[in-house]
């Protein structure tokens, strides 16, 4: 019997058994759909993740980091802290940023400053912090994404970049609107005192343009100063120098306020091409600096997106066993109704490899069907859910909304593969068992 032949029979077969073939098909369908859904959701994360990470280039970025960070960070890898007599510890000053500036491959060099403020316009306020920030951000996101007025300029213009949200709390509801308004800005300063009356500490109050609001992001797309305002680092740098943020500048103040100079809590540092950071990393490090880069928890990223992939696989499979043992059933069901078919086919010369061809067929078939159409729901299914999540982002103001769903073609070979490979092996008893089925007692029966 040719396979032509055999798959015509097949194909009678099933369409002679239209409901039971619909209903066999249905569970497979289900099976891969929640299958296709659950790894291309994990599949999704892990490109937008990655992408995220490409599109900020953090991947070719580094922190030199402070005393209390290089501690959390060694807490956090469970490594044993180094002795404090084992290294000399590299101060944070101007001094550090100049000199890594000066590196070759080195693009832009940004210090950590964060101020305690209060801003206002009219009778809103908004108690938070603000960030000093480099003009060579407006290249990085979320800066890049500014679509409402621009980013700040060199110098120390009394400028700032307002977030979304700190927008709308200052009323300003439409962004476009904001930009060219004036806020007050207040911040506390140490000052010399002059009796033992005298309060350390005064409120220093400067009017600031706003020059941009920021989109309200999806927080993926975050990168690392985002969730504040920002003004000019000049600028910024002179307000910190005076700020009582820390127990460090309450201890400067007795050596006086002109000799004392704050370090940074971190630098973050980008260089020019992803190759040359470790070069620059082993430099600054053998100055006495620690470093941090999310290059080096990237393999453990991956592994945890292998690990949400493989759960997700794995519960999808169940489904797709239980779709087979009803494929499996449905079989050896036709099986005994169609034992005077079996018998008729052997008594004129088909052969055991003929009988079992066509059964492992016809699984196949339902495998066949059942997957395209689970593919087919499972888009559906992914397409639903993208639409939810973009009505819950769009209701936060969120106007920037990552795909969470992708759909690789590994992923859509592997899931129709699965599905033909499982109800094949779910055919292997029915077919079989027919295979064995000995054509004289088979026409006795019927």
């Amino acid at each position: 019997m040719s396979w032509l032949d055999t798959f015509r029979i097949a194909f009678d077969n099933l369409r002679q058994a239209k409901l039971r073939f619909t209903l066999t098909c249905l569970g497979v369908m289900i099976a891969i759909a929640t299958l296709f859904a659950m790894v291309s959701f994990g599949a999704g994360l892990r490109a937008e993740t990655m992408g995220s990470l490409q599109l900020q280039d953090l991947l070719r970025s580094f922190r030199v980091l402070g005393p209390e960070q290089s501690q959390y960070i060694t807490r956090l890898r469970e490594e044993k802290p180094e002795k404090p007599a084992s290294r000399k510890r590299l101060p944070l000053n101007d001094n550090l940023v100049e000199r890594v500036s000066r590196l070759q491959y080195v693009e832009t060099v940004q210090p950590e400053i964060r101020l305690p403020v209060e801003l206002q316009n009219g009778k809103s306020r908004y108690l938070g912090w603000v960030r000093g920030a480099i003009p060579e951000l407006k290249r990085n996101p979320p800066y890049s994404k500014i679509t409402a007025g621009r980013f700040l300029n060199a110098g120390k213009a009394k400028e700032i970049v307002l977030s979304r949200g700190v927008a709308e709390i200052l009323g300003f509801k439409d962004a476009e609107k904001a930009v060219g308004q004036t806020i007050e800005l207040r911040t506390d300063q140490l000052r010399p005192v002059s009796g033992q009356d005298d309060l350390p500490i005064e409120t220093v109050t400067g009017k600031f343009r706003i020059v941009g609001v920021l989109p309200r992001l999806a927080a993926s797309r975050g990168g690392t100063f985002y969730g504040g305002s920002v003004i000019p680092l000049d600028l910024a740098r002179e307000l910190w120098r005076k700020n009582p943020a820390s127990a460090a500048s309450l201890t400067a103040l007795r050596g006086g306020l002109e000799s004392r100079e704050r370090e940074y809590p971190l630098i973050d540092v980008r260089v020019s091409d992803s190759s040359q950071l470790e070069e620059v990393r082993k430099t600054v490090e053998s100055w006495g600096a620690s470093t941090f880069s999310l290059v080096d928890e990237m393999d453990k990223v991956k592994q945890a997106f292998l690990i949400l992939e493989t759960i997700f696989s794995v519960l999808g499979t169940i489904a797709l066993v239980v779709a087979s043992l009803g494929i499996a059933n449905v079989l050896i069901m036709s099986v005994l109704e169609r034992m005077q078919m079996i018998g008729t086919m052997k008594a004129i010369g088909g052969t055991d490899g003929d009988i079992r061809r066509i059964f492992l067929f016809e699984a196949g078939l339902i495998g066949v069907v059942g997957g395209l159409a689970g593919l087919a729901a499972g888009w559906l299914l992914t397409r639903v859910a993208h639409r939810i999540i973009a009505h819950f982002f769009l209701k936060n103001g969120i106007t920037e909304i990552p795909d969470l769903f992708a759909y690789p073609a590994w992923l859509i070979l592997g899931v129709i593969g699965f599905a033909l490979v499982f109800s094949m092996i779910a055919g292997l008893l029915p077919a079989n068992r027919a295979a064995r089925i000995d054509p004289v007692k088979a026409l006795k029966t019927a």
